[in-house]
């Protein structure tokens, strides 16, 4: 106040953290008045970086965007819209990606409930109300912690701190989960200083292919020459846990009961359990559904479903080159602007554009070494390391072949069953071939150019 004598405080301690202060009244000194001011610690959450307001980058967004998997640079506190993935795009509902459009080779977009998503914002589908926010898993003790619920102008949203980047990257699993403790979403956490690309790939048809410089949610070894990978099931948005050095599953610290726990596995292959649906494999994001039946081999009960990836494709076969015509869903783990690609986006990878086990026609840099250095482009002399992540069984969910093969997907079907991926080992490279969508293969997210 005006004339007041100031005296110093000795032993003053000063917090700065939210969830101490929640709750708590809070005096200020403003300079320009002398006034003191009074405020509820409760506004300090609006300090919190909102996620969906930024690109893989840092870079700020005019408009909002939402996604499965956000990008996250340095510590602070940090959060996000509790949205169904994509659901949200350039500030409005973004209804073309959980809008089944009824063709016979396309299913609805389920929630957790089993019900089709009506609305981008959990708690506007009937019977959704989330009530708590969980960090479900880290890759690693004491990554983040603080995780809360918040309440936010438009919708809930999930609050927490990050409190240190790993030079080898981390990745943090967060639930909303309503009020009997069911998941009703996962989202994922990348934490990474790494710069992601994209980096343009040039196809065996010209068309080039803005790909990721790493793969999804890649954790590096500690001399930062290799990678290890998570793995999807096609047209699933939650992934099996990353692999650690040896190519087994990567132990993970379980934050809700301080325990270090694996991954688990639903059933054997072929058994027909009804239980094998979209709606419960939201519950139980870290389990592996082996495949349901020996007629699409899928990873639910819902048959074939082409769309899950692109909601746009209608066809027992779709390879394409356009990115630019893909509507990516609330299916794909994808950060913001990205999704899984296009089903030639690997066809530079060998000079006839096809598969091949003839090594004069892979387009590589130097030799095989648990992974190949693809070429970008014909004048490349360095390459973009793909890792032999190995791939993860449908019958039996087990890990294979780690460091001898690569696989990835792309969002394109390539038959009734099956979906189109990238497959190499050291004596092979084939960027078109497919495979049953209930197995576990990485991803290599490309730049979403649809405007």
């Amino acid at each position: 106040m005006p004339g007041a004598t100031e005296t110093p405080i000795s032993n003053l301690t000063i917090y700065t953290d939210p969830a101490v202060l929640a709750g708590k009244a809070i005096v200020a000194h403003d300079p320009n008045t002398e006034d003191a001011i009074g405020f509820a610690a409760d506004a300090l959450v609006a300090t919190a970086k909102d996620l969906s307001m930024y690109s893989i980058d840092g870079t700020s967004l005019i408009l909002r965007e939402t996604a499965n998997s956000y990008v996250v640079r340095t510590p602070g506190y940090y959060k996000f819209p509790v949205v169904y993935g994509n659901g949200i795009r350039k500030g409005v509902a973004n209804s073309a990606a959980y809008t089944n459009l009824g063709g016979s080779h396309q299913k609805p977009f389920y929630n957790h409930l089993g019900n089709q998503i009506s609305s981008p914002y959990i708690e506007k589908n009937a019977n959704c109300q989330p009530a708590s926010a969980v960090l479900r898993w880290q890759t690693a003790q004491s990554l983040a912690d603080n995780v809360s619920l918040i309440e936010g102008g438009d919708c809930k949203y999930i609050q927490f701190r990050v409190k240190s980047i790993p030079a080898t990257n981390g990745i943090l699993a967060l639930d909303v989960r309503d009020s009997g403790g069911h998941i009703m979403w996962t989202w994922y956490i990348w934490l990474t200083s790494d710069d992601l690309g994209p980096l343009d790939f040039v196809n065996h048809t010209g068309v080039t292919q803005k790909l990721m410089s790493e793969g999804l949610f890649a954790i590096w070894n500690s001399d930062r020459t290799s990678y290890r990978l998570p793995h999807f099931q096609w047209g699933r948005p939650h992934m099996g846990k990353p692999l650690n050095g040896s190519g087994s599953e990567l132990t993970l610290y379980d934050a809700s009961n301080n325990t270090y726990s694996g991954f688990g596995v639903r059933g054997s292959g072929g058994d027909g359990l009804s239980t094998k649906t979209v709606a419960e494999a939201i519950q139980n994001p870290d389990t592996f559904f082996t495949y349901y039946d020996t007629t699409y081999y899928n990873w639910n009960d819902n048959g074939e479903n082409s769309n899950y990836w692109n909601a746009l494709i209608d066809a027992s076969s779709s390879i394409g080159d356009n990115q630019d015509t893909a509507v990516k869903t609330v299916y794909d783990p994808s950060p913001t602007g990205f999704m899984v690609p296009n089903g030639n986006a690997f066809t530079g990878f060998t000079t006839t554009g096809g598969n091949t086990t003839d090594q004069t026609a892979f387009n590589v840099v130097g030799s095989f070494s648990a992974g190949w250095k693809f070429k970008k482009n014909a004048g490349d002399i360095e390459g973009n390391l793909f890792p032999a992540a190995g791939r993860r069984d449908s019958g039996s969910g087990g890990l294979f072949v780690v460091g001898s093969s690569g696989y990835y997907w792309s969002y394109a079907s390539a038959s009734q069953a099956n979906a189109c991926r990238l497959d190499f080992g050291s004596g092979s490279v084939y960027p078109l071939n497919g495979n049953i969508r209930s197995i576990g293969f990485a991803v290599r997210p490309s730049r979403e150019l649809r405007n």
